[in-house]
């Protein structure tokens, strides 16, 4: 009987976390130091689908995790860590000798494409280690956002889903695009974000569209550069329907 309730009771407590399974331990992989989290499943076999979350600057993966809480399908989630510590965080582009965000287009771009192709890399061995019936989701969040946009763009066979949430991309890099686009991406956006025009996100949405794109936008008013409950709440709908 004792051991009856005890089992109830562990049966209880996945319930209660969201059989959120964990080992809370910080792995390496292609350069990249990275969190894995199991959800709404207790069982961690190894054809889970891939959830690939990115932080923004000056977060990290335990943060960014809380924005993906409701999402109620079983899935692997895996929260990559900047590369680049900066101040009580990190950050996915260089900080030391030239922060990334004072820097001209043309570099800034470069940069991208640097750090993207890197991300690529990560995202096709963690793919080979867990492989599932489902392509990954990639979802980040501001300058995650962003790479989120780039291996939508440039890897888009590695993808099955894109949700760069206020984010953007220098539009020259979609017009080089090289993949036959495949994979959906649905951007997330507040109409008053300060820091990336919703009008630029809407241009990049034109031109992903012209460029034979699946890409639609979901904005929010009065939003600034945050994620706002409703959006937290489409984007994990979105998830859940592409893991259905």
């Amino acid at each position: 009987m004792r051991t009856k309730i005890h089992s109830i009771l562990i049966g209880l407590l996945f319930l209660s976390q969201n059989l959120i399974w964990s080992q809370n331990t910080v792995k390496e992989l292609e350069g990249f130091r990275y969190k894995e989290l199991i959800v709404n499943t207790a069982s961690a076999h190894d054809s889970l689908p891939l959830i690939i979350g990115l932080h923004w600057m000056r977060s990290n993966p335990d943060e960014f995790f809380t924005f993906l809480k409701d999402i109620k399908k079983p899935a692997r989630i895996i929260l990559p860590e900047g590369r680049y510590p900066y101040k009580e965080g990190f950050s996915f582009y260089p900080v030391e000798l030239q922060n990334y965000y004072k820097m001209d287009e043309d570099h800034k771009m470069n940069v991208l494409k640097t750090e993207g192709e890197k991300l690529a890399d990560f995202i096709d061995f963690i793919s080979k280690k867990y492989p599932s019936n489902k392509k990954p989701v990639i979802i980040g969040a501001s300058q995650g956002g962003d790479l989120s946009y780039f291996i939508a763009v440039h890897h888009n066979t590695l993808i099955g889903l894109s949700c760069p949430l206020m984010a953007t991309i220098d539009n020259r890099l979609i017009n080089k695009a090289k993949t036959k686009p495949k994979a959906a991406i649905a951007v997330f956006h507040g109409e008053n974000d300060p820091i990336v025009n919703i009008n630029d996100a809407k241009k990049h949405i034109k031109l992903l569209k012209t460029n034979s794109f699946k890409a639609k936008i979901n904005t929010y008013k009065e939003v600034k550069h945050d994620i706002s409950d409703e959006m937290k709440s489409d984007f994990s709908k979105l998830i859940d329907n592409y893991l259905n």
